[in-house]
């Protein structure tokens, strides 16, 4: 093999000429070849291949489409899973006023985010534990999500932590702004803003618009040119962070949950639509581009983790004047 980037026999490397393969042909193709290998072929001759046989992935679960896309018609590929778990939130109570802390005398206000018979709610709850009564602060918020019908078990581990646990799997909640207030007897009022234990945390589904372990897609062209055999796809993000203008010199920042099972106007103020965020992908040019052939395999996610290893859901945009054929297959 001629060494390619050491034959420039005028030291010239600021833009070197890289010359062609000694004896190889003007053609070259990319192809799948006998013996589970993809290679560099030109004519007849293989000149380079690299042997696929020794990869092998366990799934558990898969699906095979074929579809044909009409011009400017854009579908999305799900995934086979949204990694569906119980919620959980944890909240720190402060170490230095833990010695505050009764489960027997504190009062809890929040607010929280939940849904009920497919409505969004965004609700205060307070709860406040009642000594005389036997009533801890476990029982009392337990007691306020049951007259509530929310689905959600409080835990009071320890004068640290104050935690909330969905009690099914896939059940969506969110609570912010906890404030802590103790009343020992003879002692001053205590105050206190809980902070979240954001790495404890488990959310109700890890992937909102699903996700798979890995994909083929396969696009089949006709009557188009070999500078436009591509298609347009988009890995749709769990939620999307921008920035709005306030005024000419102020600028705040968005954090918004994509779902893509809505196709109009969002009634979550904190969550856009499909239609939202698809004109955000247009307008801000986030589309990839494939050519004949996509092939990504990614890796499990560890059990009762926040780590992430699956691949998203993607829509698939054929942007030219004729039909493109996708044959895709998704695993998990």
């Amino acid at each position: 093999m001629a060494d390619l980037f050491n034959n420039n026999t005028s030291n010239d490397y600021i833009y070197p000429d890289l010359p062609q393969c000694p004896g190889a042909s003007d053609t070259y193709t990319f192809e799948f070849l006998p013996g589970l290998q993809v290679g560099i072929v030109s004519g007849s001759s293989i000149i380079s291949a690299m042997g696929l046989g020794d990869i092998m992935q366990p799934v558990t679960g898969w699906v095979q489409q074929t579809k044909i896309l009409q011009p400017g018609e854009l579908i999305f590929v799900q995934g086979l899973t949204k990694g569906i778990t119980n919620r959980t939130q944890r909240f720190f109570i402060d170490d230095d006023a833990s010695v505050t802390h009764s489960r027997d005398y504190i009062s809890i206000d929040m607010s929280l985010n939940y849904y009920k018979n497919f409505r969004y709610y965004n609700s205060n709850i307070s709860a406040t534990s009642d000594y005389d009564n036997g009533i801890d602060i476990e029982n009392a918020l337990n007691l306020v999500f049951s007259d509530n019908g929310i689905n959600i078990t409080a835990d009071y581990v320890d004068a640290s932590s104050l935690s909330f646990s969905g009690s099914q799997a896939g059940y969506y909640f969110n609570i912010t702004n906890i404030e802590a207030s103790s009343f020992l007897p003879d002692t001053s009022i205590f105050g206190e803003t809980l902070v979240e234990d954001v790495s404890s945390g488990l959310a109700a589904y890890k992937y909102p618009n699903s996700a798979m372990l890995g994909y083929v897609l396969k696009v089949t062209y006709t009557d188009i040119i070999e500078s436009d055999k591509w298609i347009e796809i988009n890995h749709v993000p769990d939620e999307l962070v921008y920035y709005t203008t306030i005024d000419n010199s102020t600028y705040s920042q968005v954090t918004k949950t994509i779902d893509v099972g809505q196709s109009g106007i969002s009634c979550d103020p904190d969550t856009m639509s499909a239609a939202d965020y698809l004109d955000y992908v247009e307008t801000h040019n986030l589309w990839e581009k494939v050519g004949p052939l996509r092939i990504w395999i990614s890796a499990d996610d560890p059990e009762s983790s926040n780590t992430k290893n699956l691949i998203r859901g993607f829509y698939v945009f054929n942007p030219f004047g004729s039909p493109v054929q996708i044959d895709y297959m998704t695993i998990l």
